[in-house]
């Protein structure tokens, strides 16, 4: 359990790599859509970086809620995108942007702790009150929202970039599969939750999906590319249920 000024604490270090990731993520869908000779993006004013383009309310109320979320779809018109190999590169670029997004948070971070001295290893975000430190703290967190957001939009379920990459590339061999999946998308959604809200509980947080697939691959990226052999303390992502259990 955590308080409610640890839980405010984690969303306002979250939410400038959120913003800036998702804006990323979705102009990436835009300009690769454009790319591929859909003008759409651009009659819809989405080829831009203002985040009241590109952000969605609600996605950006389920970060809140449960650490992760989403921007404004990019509108598509598949008369454009008639190949199927377009399409999954329209749908590879969100993720991807992620990657990048970390990549630039990451060389940030690493410019910063040299810079410093600080010791990544024994950084703590919440018990920072410099300037310095706050900044650590933002690009940390900004570094692993956006792997978060990787991971979570990679994920090959209906819906989620990482199901439309493969169904476009994958669809006539099996289209009733895909068909099927997408017809109890709802039934997959709900077992998708429950494997990710109901072990900690259950386990005393010894088993945690969402942590392992986020904090877990970040820790790893972290200490074999960034800074090898540190192993950072991250704060983890916000979620409401850290205030009740």
């Amino acid at each position: 359990m955590i308080s409610p000024g640890t839980y405010l604490a984690i969303v306002l270090y979250t939410l400038p790599g959120f913003v800036f990731g998702s804006v990323i993520h979705e102009l990436s869908h835009a300009a690769i859509a454009l790319r591929c000779g859909d003008p759409t993006p651009r009659r819809d004013g989405r080829m831009t970086l203002d985040p009241r383009r590109n952000l969605d309310p609600f996605g950006c109320f389920a970060l809140l809620l449960a650490g992760v979320g989403w921007g404004r779809p990019v509108p598509l018109d598949p008369l454009y995108l008639r190949e199927g190999k377009q399409r999954a590169s329209v749908a590879a670029a969100g993720p991807l942007a992620h990657l990048v997004v970390a990549a630039i948070f990451a060389g940030a971070l690493r410019v910063e702790l040299l810079g410093s001295g600080v010791d990544a290893g024994g950084f703590d975000t919440l018990a920072q009150f410099t300037l310095q430190g706050v900044i650590l703290g933002v690009l940390l967190q900004g570094f692993l929202v956006n792997i978060a957001l990787f991971v979570f939009n990679a994920l090959p379920i209906p819906g989620l970039d990482g199901y439309a990459v493969i169904r476009s590339l994958a669809f006539s061999v099996a289209p009733r599969v895909f068909l099927y999946l997408e017809q109890y998308r709802y039934v997959l959604y709900a077992v998708a939750a429950l494997a990710a809200l109901l072990p900690p509980p259950l386990t005393h947080g010894n088993v945690d999906i969402v942590n392992s697939m986020t904090v877990g691959t970040s820790t790893l990226v972290f200490e074999h590319l960034i800074v090898p052999g540190v192993h950072p303390i991250f704060l983890g992502l916000p979620n409401v249920l850290h205030l009740i259990s």
